[in-house]
């Protein structure tokens, strides 16, 4: 993951996600901090504008350092008061915990990233992944946005174990949003239709998930693993 001074095309989208889908982003902190048994020195990986850096702070009371590539965004985490890395080989320690949320598929190697990820632990750190599920839905809206793929199960916890990790479970969040999203198609959501689903949809596939659904199906997998 090296450092670029290209900007992101989907720098609105990022805004719009963070002004939009406050409960969305505060239940991904919620589902990853949970898992992290408490540790204090965190590393948001591909941490886009800042938005969850800044939740997992209020939620957490710790504040992560961040890595990001893409210049215009960092600039912004920098001026929300994070320490923000350009780069995997800038970081200028090893970290008790790594979480990163809808970045892995934006990266070609991605087992490439998980063996960073893991050089980044220190020794029985926790890495925690939120990240697409199905190919059978990638979409030109995931094109559009700059994935290679979107994640099963079994080549997640496969890679991250090639990586060098121990899984210790992944399993499918937000089962209505497999409909949701496969129902949308091409385009990006407006701002209402993000309100809307994150304000009445969610919700409901959040209560589905607690009950069962997240062994079954998913838009997205949640995966933690130690080192």
């Amino acid at each position: 993951m090296q450092e670029t001074d290209s900007a992101y095309s989907g720098f609105a989208e990022l805004r719009a996600i963070e002004e939009s889908l406050r409960r969305y982003n505060a239940d991904i902190v919620r589902n990853l901090s949970g898992c992290l048994e408490g540790r204090k020195r965190v590393l948001d990986f591909g941490a886009g504008i800042g938005t969850l850096a800044m939740e997992w702070e209020k939620q957490t009371g710790v504040k992560p350092d961040c890595l990001e590539v893409d210049a215009r965004q960092r600039q912004m985490i920098l001026e929300r008061g994070f320490r923000c890395y350009a780069a995997i080989d800038s970081a200028s320690k090893t970290f008790e915990a790594i979480y990163s949320s809808n970045v892995l598929e934006h990266i070609e190697d991605d087992l490439g990233a998980l063996v960073s990820m893991y050089s980044l632990l220190e020794e029985g750190g926790v890495l925690a992944l939120y990240v697409p599920a199905f190919m059978c839905l990638f979409s030109e809206l995931d094109r559009s946005a700059g994935h290679y793929r979107r994640y099963g199960r079994a080549e997640l916890i496969h890679k991250t174990m090639r990586a060098g990790f121990r899984v210790v479970k992944c399993e499918y969040s937000d089962c209505l949003g497999f409909a949701a999203w496969l129902a949308n198609g091409a385009t990006f959501p407006g701002a209402a239709a993000l309100r809307l689903y994150d304000r009445w949809i969610y919700p409901v596939s959040r209560v589905l998930d607690g009950v069962g659904m997240r062994r079954v199906a998913g838009k997205n997998l949640i995966l933690i693993a130690k080192k």
